[in-house]
Order: C-alpha cells, then sequence, then structure tokens
C-alpha cells in the first residue's frame, strides 16, 4: 500500500476510536484473542447424530429426555461463556 492508503487507514481507525470507543475495543480484543473450541456446534452434531437411535430406542420419552439435556448443556456453555468470557 502506498503512504496515501496508510493515511487514509489511519484516519478511519482514528474516527472509529472517537466515535465508537467500545465497539474499536472490541475489533482490537479481537485480534489477540484466542480461538474458542467449537462447543455449541459439538452439541448440534451429537444432537443430530443421537436423536435417530435415541427415538428407535425408547421413543417419545427418550427424545424428550435428549432434548432437555441438550438445551441444558447449551445454557451452561452459553452461561459460562457470558461469565468468563
Amino acid at each position: 500500500m502506498n503512504d496515501n492508503d496508510l493515511r487514509t487507514i489511519a484516519e478511519l481507525e482514528r474516527r472509529i476510536h472517537l466515535s465508537d470507543p467500545e465497539f474499536a475495543a472490541r475489533m482490537t480484543a479481537g485480534v489477540h484473542a484466542e480461538v474458542r473450541f467449537p462447543t455449541l456446534a459439538l452439541l448440534c452434531a451429537a444432537l443430530f447424530i443421537l436423536v435417530p437411535p435415541v427415538m428407535l430406542l425408547f421413543g417419545w420419552f427418550g427424545l424428550i429426555v435428549t432434548l432437555d439435556v441438550f438445551l441444558a448443556a447449551v445454557a451452561v456453555v452459553l452461561i459460562r461463556r457470558r461469565l468468563y468470557g
């Protein structure tokens, strides 16, 4: 990039910091943040795989219990993310 492009980008960054400092802090923190393990995706995949055998073996009651356990696990993951960042 040439000097004019670098000055333009620096000016845009400065304006963002002035207009919305909370957004700017989130964006700069995101550069150095570690990548989270895809827990919710793993839970969804497990549910997708478990529903047919649970339904065949235990019927509707087993399906309801499986969904309750899934929703509780999702709630725990989301609460932990909210509390611990």
